[in-house]
């Protein structure tokens, strides 16, 4: 038989500090070391979370055209006009089955000793809706508004108000090493989400 593999033992003290409490958090917003833009109330701070407010900008997928057997998962797909449909309006009506990607109404600024978890709560678990897909992470120098990749499972049509819903909630912890600021989000020739202000970043057509 092969030995045994032995694991450390994290202390106890430090496993506290890998989820920010709500004390924690209100301190990095006092500091000014976490932001959100419009800025947050200590009213929106939870135990351990931040609950967010849905933005007015929403992108879908438009009947792709009949040239495109299939898309590629690269660069180039954010620029695509032949997939995407982005509107702007303060309610979105999310039929059952059907698939949007929405965005927070606050830009969040993170800094480079937290990573944050953005997940879904559990109200709109209850009817259906998923917040996101797979991509729960939001890097330490993330500096732009959270896209929500958002899915109606249940059998009624939800309508999505802007301003209004609180349908996702950020998590925050703390990486052991805060990193340098060129390992940063942002400061990658490929990070192309940074200061987005829309669920996709996209260029305007010129008229």
């Amino acid at each position: 038989m092969g030995s045994r593999i032995r694991c450390s033992r994290i202390p106890s003290h430090e496993l506290n500090r890998l989820i920010l409490s709500r004390a924690d958090i209100l301190d990095y917003l006092e500091k000014g070391k976490l932001k959100f833009d419009p800025a947050i109330g200590p009213d929106r701070v939870a135990q351990v979370s931040v609950d967010l407010l849905l933005g007015r900008k929403f992108t879908t997928f438009k009947d792709p055209p009949k040239y495109l057997p299939a898309i590629h998962v690269d660069h180039s797909l954010w620029d695509s006009a032949d997939l995407w449909e982005h509107i702007e309006k303060d309610v979105f009506r999310l039929h059952p089955g059907s698939f949007v990607l929405a965005h927070t109404l606050e830009r969040i600024c993170i800094p480079d000793d937290l990573v944050g978890l953005v997940e879904g709560r559990s109200s709109w678990a209850r009817v259906g809706v998923s917040i996101h897909v797979t991509a729960p992470k939001i890097d330490p120098g993330f500096d732009a508004t959270i896209t929500l990749e958002m899915f109606n499972f249940g059998k009624i049509p939800v309508d999505l108000r802007a301003g209004i819903d609180q349908p996702a909630q950020l998590m925050l912890l703390t990486v052991s090493t805060p990193l340098k600021e060129q390992e940063l989000y942002g400061q990658g020739e490929h990070d192309r989400f940074q200061h987005q202000g829309a669920p996709i970043p996209h260029k305007e057509p010129k008229h």
